[in-house]
């Protein structure tokens, strides 16, 4: 089989990893009314008209995280200079903690009428649309040209509500099996005597051998491998909808497939139970999950799960702790095609008490829309916070983080810094090929008429699945009590207004 290489040089153009946001489920109140358009002037369809035409706007863009001080130099300055010019509105920048979004200080700001605009997931859009907080921006697509050309048109869809369009996609990005890979410390791998893990039998060679020269590092740095170890338990191509439903990837049908209630995962769970009493997976982790991801920052973990940008996304923080630090995504069988749900890295949605929509949707236009000003937004200024070479290749001055470069991330704009190998840009831009869109892309599933049964089934997940997925507890001893109590929470009523909705939303797309 051949190996997906990745390299952990020091990446200074690499990519903050949002490992895991919150979706809350926090009810709030509708919002005052207000989705005109009175500041923005007529404009032409190509997204890039000069602003000096258009009437002054005023936009808040909320962000996670934490803000830079050369944010908020540049959000005075060059930012505000750019983006007056491009579209003649004034934007705050607004960061928030990331246990904001999705609900929190986000879900209050849309209740009360905030005018704003910032990112959102499938999940979270379905449910703000329902309370009539997300503005339809289906008539202001066309002033987001430039953008179009530069993210798919399945990531639009995937936004999309009736065939109206909630949110605007931004970033491009090779996002095809995600997870599905193991993300293997190959410095490691080589030490041990190895050069490749193509099997399952590998990967567990490769910690017995590592472990035995280095028995202070933990193996696996997550509880869940699912997609890693797919090809040790079923045939089938699965794709994860939620954590309780996944769809054969394979069958060219609409069945949804009850994961929990499955052979493949009592297989999987005893894969799983092998790792953790093996020591694959610490025993801590069945208390102190966080404590996972710091070993693997700070290279204490064998092998963890693998993306295309993973092996340079946050290099800069796990090659201080291990300068020699090498990392390879490498799958544990083959023959299935990789499965995408698009290759966006957000979307964006405006309030829908925003005075100008339009003009929001124009802003959302400038972070792809072209070099220049993505090399703004994500890099800063050239000469004064970054310098390139004659190939175009990135040397950060400023290390500060502007708008998040994950954010942005898009395949024809992203900087490399020189010392990643030409090999690796060109596997990781080709990443995608061959990989098929899941059949369930696009799809949002509307959990109103289940919401107290799907409540109860995440409190079985937390304290009954979970564990066993994770190997914490033996699947024989501990699946009876979960199933009962799968039931009673009202599996069946959910798997069954779950495939109702997916089958008539299937139909359509044929």
């Amino acid at each position: 089989m051949k190996k997906k290489k990745g390299w952990l040089s020091l990446l200074l153009a690499a990519v903050f990893l949002v490992s895991g946001c919150a979706q809350g489920n926090n009810e709030s109140a509708a919002p005052s009314s207000g989705n005109g358009n009175e500041g923005t002037a007529s404009v032409t369809d190509n997204g890039s008209k000069d602003g000096s035409t258009l009437a002054p706007a005023k936009l808040k863009i909320v962000l996670y995280g934490d803000e830079s001080n050369r944010m908020k130099e540049l959000a005075k300055t060059e930012f505000y200079n750019v983006i007056k010019k491009e579209i003649n509105a004034e934007v705050e920048f607004q960061f928030l903690p990331w246990t904001e979004y999705g609900g929190g200080k986000t879900d209050l700001m849309l209740s009360t009428g905030e005018d704003f605009a910032t990112y959102t997931d499938a999940n979270y859009m379905v449910k703000s649309v329902a309370k009539g907080l997300y503005a339809d921006l289906t008539p202001y697509v066309s002033v987001a040209a430039d953008l179009s050309k530069n993210v798919d048109e399945a990531s639009f869809k995937a936004f999309q509500l009736d065939g109206k369009q909630y949110a605007i996609p931004v970033g491009n990005k090779p996002n095809s099996a995600e997870f599905y890979s193991a993300l293997v410390r190959q410095d490691l791998l080589e030490e041990a005597g190895m050069t490749q893990v193509t099997s399952l039998k590998e990967l567990e060679q490769f910690y017995d051998k590592v472990h035995a020269i280095h028995p202070e590092l933990i193996g696996y740095a997550n509880t869940d491998a699912r997609r890693i170890l797919q090809y040790d338990y079923t045939d089938k191509n699965l794709y994860w909808q939620n954590d309780f439903i996944a769809l054969d990837e394979s069958a060219k049908d609409d069945k949804i497939i009850s994961w929990f209630e499955t052979e493949e995962f009592k297989k999987y769970a005893n894969l799983m139970r092998g790792w953790y009493e093996k020591g694959i997976i610490p025993k801590y982790a069945a208390t102190n999950v966080p404590q996972l991801q710091s070993d693997w920052n700070s290279g204490k973990a064998m092998f963890w799960a693998g993306t295309a940008a993973r092996p340079f996304e946050g290099a800069a923080t796990i090659s201080q702790a291990v300068p020699e630090a090498k990392l390879v995504n490498y799958f544990l069988g083959s023959g299935r095609p990789k499965i995408s749900r698009g290759t966006y890295s957000t979307a964006f949605f405006v309030s829908t008490a925003a005075k100008d929509p339009e003009r929001y949707v124009m802003f959302f236009n400038l972070l792809q829309k072209n070099q220049e000003l993505y090399d703004l937004f994500a890099y800063g200024i050239k000469g004064t916070d970054y310098t390139l070479d004659e190939n175009g290749r990135l040397t950060r001055i400023n290390t500060d983080s502007l708008i998040p470069d994950w954010l942005l991330m898009n395949k024809n704009f992203i900087r490399f810094d020189n010392t990643v190998p030409d090999e690796f840009i060109a596997e990781y831009k080709a990443w995608d090929d061959g990989a098929i869109i899941s059949k369930g892309a696009g799809f949002n599933f509307d959990n109103t008429p289940v919401k107290n049964e799907e409540t109860k089934l995440n409190g079985v997940f937390t304290e009954y699945l979970a564990p066993i997925g994770s190997g914490f507890s033996d699947y024989d001893t501990a699946f009876p009590k979960a199933l009962d109590r799968l039931k009673a929470a009202g599996i069946d009523k959910y798997i069954a207004e779950y495939q109702k909705q997916f089958s008539a939303w299937y139909a359509k797309q044929q």
